[in-house]
């Protein structure tokens, strides 16, 4: 694998049905070396840290192969980079291959994988679709967000290396299924809360939906 952009944004104004709202999703590429710290990215904020950011989410990282996929189920076609709000437009990052806790070397800047992005309805605003959102939930194609794990300096065009395969975990569309699609059940996400590099904030989604389906075996 290797980064095709790194794209990055300041907070900004935009207006939607009327209204006024701060958003960050709107990144752009830049050229130069950047860097990766367990805050994030260099030149990169977030408007919200309640749902962006912050240690377990510091990067936000996405395949290119995906632009295709949703180039034509939205009638488009879309090339540019940072189309969902990435940070890493990567060549080929696989949902399917890469499991939670798997870890990436990027020169000297060692990455691990997370959680699953869960996307709000600015998504839908930066595509232009009111049905984006649920889409892109369901279809398992979120990308991911990255733990800094020692910083590093990063370039567009350098290579990720896989370094670390977490064992007993699941992949990151096996968490976004049970996430947004398969949300009833009991065993997977019980087998989703003893993966120790899985983020807290996706834990208590999964306990909080145990706890209506009436499991407290592992609670």
């Amino acid at each position: 694998m290797k980064i095709l952009s790194i794209n990055v944004s300041e907070p900004q104004k935009v207006t939607f049905n009327g209204k006024e709202l701060i958003t960050s999703i709107y990144k752009k590429p830049v050229s130069n070396k950047v860097t990766v710290s367990s805050q994030g990215i260099e030149g990169d904020r977030q408007a919200d840290l309640t749902v962006h950011g912050g240690y377990d989410k510091a990067v936000y990282a996405y395949s290119y192969t995906h632009y295709q996929t949703w180039s034509e189920k939205l009638n488009s076609d879309f090339k540019e980079y940072g189309l969902v709000g990435e940070n890493l437009t990567i060549d080929d990052f696989d949902e399917d291959k890469i499991k939670i806790g798997d870890q990436f070397k990027i020169n000297e800047c060692l990455l691990q994988v997370s959680q699953p992005r869960i996307p709000c309805y600015k998504i839908g605003i930066k595509l232009n679709s009111r049905e984006f959102p649920k889409m892109f939930s369901q279809s398992g194609l979120l990308g991911s967000y990255l733990r800094v794990i020692h910083d590093g300096e990063i370039s567009p065009g350098d290579a990720i290396d896989k370094v670390h395969s977490e064992e007993n975990s699941m992949s990151i569309k096996d968490i976004a299924h049970l996430l947004f699609v398969d949300v009833k059940n009991i065993e997977l996400m019980k087998q989703a809360l003893d993966i120790k590099p899985l983020t807290e904030e996706i834990k208590e989604k999964f306990r909080e939906r145990l706890m209506k389906l009436g499991d407290f075996s592992s609670l």
